[in-house]
């Protein structure tokens, strides 16, 4: 039993007629009549009534039509479904990220997958840095989004954006932000930051910034989550170094400056597994056409 038979069976119970069928499929009527045979035989039913003048479908073709109708449509549909996993516009994919990529990165992704590869599902995971790269090397994570990331050798990773850091504030803090911003004048503060352990590379960043400046922080509370961090400047807690897209729609009773005169920049990956290179490649490819890594840098 072949797809081909199914198919022209199908043509022969619509069309009711070997020799219409046959012309449209086409093939000669006396091959077409064996195959129906053959199906038939094949089967152990009789699917057709020729004894009267015109062909019909006995109750045991019509319940082979209805069920190979349904088989031949499922068919037809894993086939194209298998073609857009291929080609990454099906599948569903673990996203790990870090919490400021929430702000920038993700919903980005997101909409553009949803406009462009409606098929694809995802699931995102918030982590740290050094989460992220755990779950991907032990195939828990398909991607992953961090910034400013010490990427371990079995991982591949390509930039996606760059940007300057900002220095951020509670609104009732005495500094007011004007024009160059000189973060030794801000030695004596108490500092939120990530945890250096959970957000391997960023923190290393942000400290020899401080180095830079002649003094390394005060560190008053640690958290990995940009919104937490964000909140505990806006009580008083302390201040802090982000990325500037971390404060993108954000509406806290805090104020910041963005250092431009500062060299280091925070620098965001989309990071994956070597050894999945090739069976990611499709998906990467479509990731690439939404965030394509900027001109100005070099991989």
């Amino acid at each position: 039993m072949t797809i081909y038979q199914l198919q022209n069976f199908l043509l022969v119970a619509e069309t009711l007629s070997f020799r219409k069928a046959a012309d449209e499929i086409p093939v000669a009527q006396p091959a077409l009549t064996r195959q129906m045979q053959q199906l038939e035989e094949e089967v152990g039913a009789v699917l057709f009534d020729r004894t009267k003048r015109k062909i019909e479908l006995t109750e045991a073709g019509r319940f082979f039509k209805q069920h190979i109708e349904k088989l031949l449509h499922q068919l037809e549909d894993v086939t194209y479904r298998t073609g857009q996993i291929h080609r990454g516009e099906a599948g569903e994919y673990r996203i790990g990220h870090a919490s400021s990529a929430m702000q920038s990165v993700i919903p980005v992704l997101l909409k553009q997958l949803r406009k462009e590869a409606p098929q694809v599902k995802t699931m995102l995971i918030e982590a740290s840095n050094r989460l992220i790269c755990e779950k991907l090397l032990n195939n828990e994570l398909d991607i992953g989004f961090m910034p400013n990331s010490i990427v371990p050798p079995a991982l591949s990773s390509r930039v996606i954006y760059q940007e300057n850091f900002a220095l951020i504030l509670p609104q009732s803090h005495p500094f007011s932000i004007t024009g160059i911003v000189n973060l030794r004048d801000f030695c004596q503060e108490d500092w939120i930051l990530p945890p250096q352990r959970e957000s391997q590379g960023y923190v290393e960043n942000i400290l020899r910034i401080f180095q830079n400046h002649g003094f390394l922080p005060r560190t008053v509370h640690e958290s990995p989550n940009s919104a937490s961090v964000l909140r505990l400047v806006e009580a008083g807690i302390g201040i802090t170094l982000m990325g500037k897209s971390t404060l993108k729609g954000i509406q806290l009773d805090i104020k910041y400056q963005e250092l431009s005169n500062i060299p280091d920049k925070v620098e965001m990956r989309l990071v994956w597994a070597q050894e999945r290179t090739v069976e990611l490649s499709a998906f990467l490819e479509l990731l690439k056409q939404f965030l394509p890594t900027p001109d100005h840098i070099k991989e």
